[in-house]
C-alpha cells in the first residue's frame, strides 16, 4: 500500500531546515521552494562562496560529507534535513555519515534519489535485486536509499522520474533540430516539482514516513520528447538517438562519475518502456497540491529563454548627442 497523504498544509517551524547539496539541480530547487514558503533555511556547503547568490537570511553551515562531525554541528537546532546523494565513489560512506548524524540529532530526514520501493523490506529487497541486475552501477545508490528508508529518522524517500532538465545538456543540438538522448518510454518530472514536494514534506509533519513517487503527467518516449521540442521551438526537431553524441554531451557538461552514471543510465532508459501508474500520479499530485508540470510546459519555457538569448542586441537609441551635433 502507498503511504497516505493529508491535504497540503503550511507548517513554519521556528527552527531551520538543513539542505545538503544546495547548489545542485535538486537541492537548489528545495532551497527555492522553502524560501518561497517563508521557511528558515540553513545550507550545508563546502564553501560559502558557492552560495553567494542566496539571501543573507539563509544560514551557512560549512563542512563536508567526509567529516561526520561537521554534519553533526550543521544539524544542531534544526527541524528537518534534506539529502541527495552525490555522484561519488564514496557515496555510501557519505550517506551513512549524514543518516547517522540525523538519527543522533532526532531530525527528520527527507531524501530524493533512486530507490527500489515496496511496502516491506522483502518486497524492496526483491525490487532492489532486479533493479541492480539491470543497473549494476546503481547498486550503491539502491543500498544507501534503503539505509535512509529504514533509518530512525521518520524518513521520507522521494523517488523522482527522469528530470526534464536533463535535456538541457543538448541545448545546441535541439536548436539545430536534433534530440540525441535515447529514451524508450519513461516517467519524467520537472526538478521544480521535486523541490516543491520536498519542501512540503520538510515542513508538513502530517506526511507519513515512506516512499513517494514523483512523476510528470505522462510517460514520454524519445519521439514524444522531440515532438514537444518541435512545438516549443517552432521548428522541426528529429529524434536521433546517438550513444556517441550522448557520451560526448555528458562528458562535456558533467565529466567524472556523474557523466558515467548518466551515460550508463541512458543506455538502459533508451531500451525500456515504463508507464506511469494512477497511484504514482495521485501521490505526486497530493504532495504538490496540484497537478505536476507537463513536459510541454517546461519545453515552452526553456525554448523561450534560449531563443531570447539568441536575439541580437538592438542598437543604442538613447538621446545622447554626438559631439558634432552639440
Amino acid at each position: 500500500m502507498s503511504p497516505s497523504l493529508s491535504a497540503p498544509a503550511l507548517v513554519l517551524p521556528g527552527r531551520p531546515i538543513l539542505v545538503a547539496g544546495a547548489t545542485g539541480a535538486i537541492g537548489s530547487q528545495v532551497v527555492r521552494a522553502l524560501l518561497a514558503r517563508g521557511a528558515r533555511v540553513r545550507v550545508f556547503v563546502r564553501s560559502p562562496e558557492k552560495v553567494d547568490d542566496l539571501p543573507p537570511a539563509v544560514e551557512r553551515a560549512v563542512g563536508t560529507l567526509e567529516d561526520r562531525e561537521s554534519i553533526v554541528q550543521a544539524l544542531k537546532g534544526t527541524h528537518a534535513a534534506f539529502y541527495v546523494s552525490p555522484h561519488d565513489e564514496r557515496e555510501e560512506e557519505f550517506a551513512e555519515h549524514f543518516v547517522s548524524a540525523c538519527e543522533g540529532a532526532g531530525v527528520r530526514l527527507v531524501f530524493s534519489g533512486v530507490h527500489a520501493n515496496g511496502k516491506n523490506r522483502l518486497g524492496r529487497f526483491i525490487q532492489r535485486t532486479i533493479f541492480g541486475l539491470l543497473m549494476p552501477h546503481y547498486r550503491p545508490k539502491l543500498r544507501l536509499a534503503e539505509r535512509v528508508r529504514t533509518s530512525d529518522t521518520n524518513p521520507v524517500v522521494l523517488i523522482p522520474g527522469n528530470y526534464f532538465q536533463m535535456d538541457e545538456v543538448c541545448r545546441e543540438e535541439l536548436l539545430a533540430g536534433r534530440y540525441p538522448l535515447p529514451l524508450g518510454q519513461i516517467p519524467r518530472v520537472d526538478t521544480r516539482d521535486v523541490g516543491e514536494a520536498a519542501a512540503r514534506v520538510l515542513l508538513d509533519t502530517s506526511v507519513k514516513s515512506g516512499g513517494y513517487a514523483l512523476v510528470g503527467p505522462e510517460s514520454l518516449s524519445g519521439e514524444d520528447t522531440a515532438a514537444s521540442w518541435s512545438a516549443a521551438l517552432g521548428q522541426p526537431v528529429q529524434y536521433t538517438p546517438n550513444l556517441a553524441e550522448m557520451d560526448r554531451l555528458f562528458d562535456q557538461t558533467y565529466g567524472g562519475r556523474k557523466a558515467l552514471d548518466c551515460q550508463k543510465s541512458y543506455r538502459l532508459v533508451g531500451k525500456i518502456r515504463v508507464s506511469i501508474s494512477a497511484v504514482e500520479l495521485r501521490q505526486t499530485t497530493s504532495l504538490l497540491g496540484c497537478p505536476p508540470r507537463s513536459f510541454a510546459e517546461y519545453a515552452r519555457e526553456a525554448a523561450a529563454t534560449w531563443q531570447a538569448a539568441q536575439q541580437p542586441i538592438p542598437p543604442h537609441t538613447g538621446a545622447h548627442l554626438s559631439p558634432a551635433a552639440s
